[in-house]
Formats: structure tokens, C-alpha cells, sequence
């Protein structure tokens, strides 16, 4: 799976957040895939930041995103219907993770090389003016 994504960012082998052919965002956390909208990155971004502030919640429910006290002292992390039992330090590391790709994502476009239709594209001269209107 992680062969079709661009990736966005990675923070260790098998954990990245990558952008798939469809459009979507995917957030690939050892064995397990998760489909995450694009436009939702932010607010997961910002429940995970609330999270770490308070650290001492019971559960805390943004949306689709649902954290939670795991049964062995971990923390639970709901995305839609799919969960991943989580221990405090990589509750940090998925934190970061989430947070820088959120950062390049909304980052201005400027930062990319000026070319007419964004990168990938390249440089082609326009033909001289003269040339055109000549029989």
C-alpha cells in the first residue's frame, strides 16, 4: 500500500502520512491503513494538540475522531470506525506526525518552483510573435 503514496511526511519506517492516487490522505501506522479526507487534517491535527494539553481526560470526541483511556493504561484512538490502542510516547510521535503533515499541507504555495501549472510540468518557449501571422 505504501508504494502508491506520495509521501507528505514520515516519521519512522512504516509510519507516514501519504497522499494516495485518489486524492485522499492515508495514514499508515504499522500494519494498519487508514483513509483520512484531505480537508479533515487540520481537526485531527488540532484534537490530537488538545489531547496533549490536557492528558488527564476521561475521553475526548472532535467530529469522527474519538480518544479515549485504553483498558491497560493506553490511550484508544477512534478514526471513523477503526481504532489504534496507543501507548503515551506514541501518542507524542503520531502527534508530530500529524502535525507536520498538516503544516506542508497548508503551507503557502509560493514555497513550490514557479512553473505555470505547478511542478511536474515543464518550461516550453512561445513561438515568436513574427512567425504567426506570416503566410
Amino acid at each position: 500500500m505504501e508504494t502508491h503514496l506520495a509521501t507528505i511526511a514520515c516519521i519512522a519506517p512504516g509510519r507516514l502520512i501519504g497522499l494516495a492516487p485518489d486524492g485522499d490522505l492515508r495514514l499508515v501506522w504499522d500494519a494498519a491503513t487508514f483513509r483520512l479526507p484531505i480537508y479533515d487534517l487540520p481537526h485531527l491535527a488540532a484534537t490530537l494538540d488538545e489531547w496533549c494539553v490536557e492528558e488527564e481526560l476521561p475521553a475526548l470526541r472532535r467530529g469522527y475522531y474519538r480518544l479515549c483511556q485504553g483498558p491497560d493504561g493506553g490511550i484508544q484512538l477512534w478514526l471513523h470506525n477503526a481504532g489504534l490502542l496507543l501507548s503515551r510516547e506514541e501518542l507524542r510521535v503520531l502527534t508530530t506526525l500529524v502535525a507536520t503533515a498538516s503544516r506542508e499541507l497548508c503551507a503557502p504555495l509560493c514555497r513550490q518552483p514557479r512553473l505555470p501549472f505547478g511542478t511536474g510540468y515543464r518550461r516550453r518557449a512561445a513561438p515568436p510573435p513574427s512567425r504567426q501571422w506570416q503566410n
